[in-house]
């Protein structure tokens, strides 16, 4: 139930800044930070060794949702950095590609940081590519 809540508040603030010209940054940046604390509140919450619960003790039978938060966490810390420096396009696109990581199916979170380690590579092999030509 959290975990739809707070996917709905993200979509939100998503659709918020695609809609409105005159963005309202306070309220988004408070939006975006409580977003961020459901999220960490949630992830929180996933594999613990020591319970003595023996059906939920392997990492196995957990939930897949703490893997999809762990992996739009990053992406909603950008957009609420964005959204403090006034930088609708950039909190735009951290805020849909968060929302694609909340969306998307089982992906573990070892996947998520290979990805935005090659989307990291991708990014500077053009930089190089821009000031070399």
């Amino acid at each position: 139930m959290l975990y739809d809540s707070t996917r709905s508040l993200l979509q939100t603030i998503v659709s918020s800044l695609e809609t409105s010209d005159e963005t309202r940054w306070d309220d988004q940046t408070e939006a975006g930070n409580s977003c961020l604390y459901e999220m960490h509140q949630m992830s929180s919450a996933s594999y613990k060794p020591y319970r003595p619960d023996k059906l939920n003790s392997t990492p196995q039978t957990q939930s897949k949702v703490p893997g999809k938060l762990i992996n739009a966490i990053p992406h909603v810390r950008t957009m609420v950095i964005a959204i403090r420096h006034k930088d609708k396009a950039l909190a735009l696109e951290s805020g849909r590609a968060a929302l694609a990581e909340l969306n998307s199916s089982t992906r573990t979170p070892i996947q998520g940081k290979e990805a935005s380690a090659e989307r990291q590579r991708e990014k500077g092999r053009s930089k190089a590519a821009a000031s070399a030509g």
